[in-house]
């Protein structure tokens, strides 16, 4: 199902109002006009069942980072929040990455731990949110830069209850594994724009597949 979007696929032409009283969840009848379709969308959901078209789409980067434009945008909004609140200082350890490098990156973790592993750590090329420029791993300096327990750090804790203000979200939250293919993986932030985020959070929605009313993607239809 596509819904059209402004042409330039980057603004909705109406959007939810951020605190209504009321949550907002699209599903499948969503009256609001977002493109989940396009890889150019900062809204395009993409899993296991809904590969890029085309499969070696490469976004508009930004001049600095290596993020699409509205992503890069949200991340520094982000990191100087963070910074503020005292939690720490946000590093971006993976953003864009290409057809290439995710066919690099999934061929290295299939031969190291085998194809049901590797299909739960890392997507098959064009299949990658990171393809999209909308999605960055991260983590704080506090850690090295490094992933390895960001999890139980203040910044993790920080991230996941005040990202939505920024339009990002926790992509593949804990324990909706059967729902998104993925582990829990509290560095992976994806930028969706602010309405959608702030729809997300006030109708306590995680998963994105679920607010779009889309199927549950946890393995490769082909």
């Amino acid at each position: 199902m596509v819904i059209p979007a402004q042409a330039s696929g980057q603004a909705p032409i109406a959007t939810p109002t951020p605190g209504a009283s009321t949550p907002i969840v699209c599903g499948v009848n969503c009256p609001y006009p977002y493109d989940y379709d396009s890889a150019a969308s900062p809204q395009v959901v993409v899993n296991k069942a809904r590969p890029l078209n085309p499969l070696t789409y490469k976004p508009v980067l930004d001049k600095w980072l290596p993020l699409a434009v509205p992503a890069a945008s949200g991340y520094r909004a982000v990191k100087k929040a963070m910074a503020d609140a005292g939690v720490g200082t946000l590093c971006l350890n993976s953003g864009y990455r290409s057809f290439a490098t995710q066919t690099s990156t999934y061929n290295r973790d299939l031969s190291r731990y085998g194809k049901t592993v590797a299909e739960h750590l890392a997507a098959h090329p064009g299949y990658s949110e990171h393809q999209t420029g909308l999605a960055i791993d991260v983590s704080t300096t506090a850690l090295g830069c490094k992933i390895t327990n960001f999890g139980a750090t203040k910044a993790a804790n920080w991230l996941a209850a005040n990202v939505y203000k920024y339009g990002f979200i926790i992509r593949y939250p804990a324990g909706k594994t059967a729902y998104t293919g993925y582990q829990y993986e509290p560095w992976h932030i994806r930028f969706v724009g602010v309405d959608i985020s702030v729809a997300m959070h006030n109708a306590g929605e995680v998963v994105l597949e679920k607010f779009f009313g889309l199927p549950a993607a946890p393995s490769y239809t082909k």
